[in-house]
């Protein structure tokens, strides 16, 4: 791809909108504010970003419970977002769900599953569903990570996206960890090939490099769309925090974390953008527009009322 600066400004634009929404959230979880678990993808925003700018309004999303930035991307409102974070009644959807099974109809986002693997029935479901109904215009793009892939019905719903030919993109974000346990510990087998047994088209990429993930993502989609056909796509990256907001991640050593720090995918696409003559200036001023659109979005959530209780849900 030659260089663009507007799709890389773009590119640093939604990363960081990511970035700061989940440092948001996770001021939010050490006060307290946040029922439940929260599921953070610091490190992994290229991710989200090279994924859905592709994909259409019109386009079905399922994400995973690490999905905060896919949500985002698809185009729900950050205010929103970040109220559902919290449990507010302005949530996207009043405060009920939380952080990890954000739904919002608006943009065709089906929902994030907080089941490990329970998104591959549903997905290949909803692939079947817009070729039953004739929607040659429309695909699912459905996230999940490594940690679900050694699952049966991982390879169950393969088998049936491949008989039934369904318009499905699966995209493996692979952080090399199911909780705290390493992929390499439980399997010898590289994820993308995995759907090769089906034949369903399948590749992998730099998931840190969001130029690389948006280039493959396209030429994948494209297939998807015009063939009608499954394919996967798996994008090797990392979460630089715990699995969780509260996890203090034991089983990593500090010398992987920098690492990978050294990775970051934000710092990699300013450094492209320096390099290619852009000013410094106009970075920042970037980046502090977000960095208020993220300020408003916490101050909107806060100053929210929480539901009010209501006893005919228990009926």
């Amino acid at each position: 791809m030659d260089y663009d600066q507007n799709l890389y400004l773009t590119f640093l634009e939604k990363m960081y909108l990511i970035r700061r929404f989940e440092q948001k959230v996770y001021e939010f979880a050490e006060r307290g504010l946040v029922f439940g678990s929260t599921h953070l993808e610091v490190g992994e925003e290229a991710t989200a970003v090279g994924t859905l700018l592709n994909i259409k309004r019109s386009d079905y999303m399922i994400a995973t419970h690490r999905g905060h930035g896919q949500e985002l991307l698809k185009g729900t409102d950050v205010n929103a977002m970040m109220a559902e974070m919290i449990g507010k009644a302005t949530g996207i959807c009043g405060g009920r769900v939380g952080s990890m099974h954000v739904t919002d109809a608006s943009v065709n986002n089906l929902g994030a599953q907080g089941i490990i693997g329970a998104s591959f029935p549903i997905s290949v479901g909803v692939g079947l569903a817009l070729n039953l109904l004739g929607q040659k215009d429309k695909i699912l793009i459905s996230f999940f990570g490594d940690g679900a892939t050694n699952q049966g019905n991982f390879y169950e719903s393969l088998n049936m996206a491949d008989i039934w030919k369904v318009p499905v993109f699966f995209v493996c974000v692979n952080n090399l960890y199911g909780m705290g346990t390493a992929y390499c510990s439980t399997c010898n087998i590289e994820i993308y090939k995995k759907a090769t047994f089906f034949n369903i088209k399948s590749d992998y990429c730099d998931g840190n490099d969001v130029a690389a993930v948006y280039n493959k993502s396209k030429e994948i989609i494209d297939y998807v769309r015009t063939k009608r056909l499954p394919a996967l796509l798996e994008l090797k990256t990392y979460r630089t925090i715990g699995h969780s907001a509260f996890d203090k991640h034991p089983y990593r050593t500090k010398e992987e974390i920098e690492d990978w720090k050294k990775k970051d995918p934000i710092k990699r696409t300013e450094d492209i953008l320096l390099k290619n003559g852009t000013p410094k200036e106009k970075i920042d001023k970037l980046k502090k527009r977000i960095d208020t659109t993220v300020d408003d979005a916490a101050a909107f959530a806060a100053q929210s009322p929480y539901p009010v209780y209501d006893d005919s849900l228990e009926q």
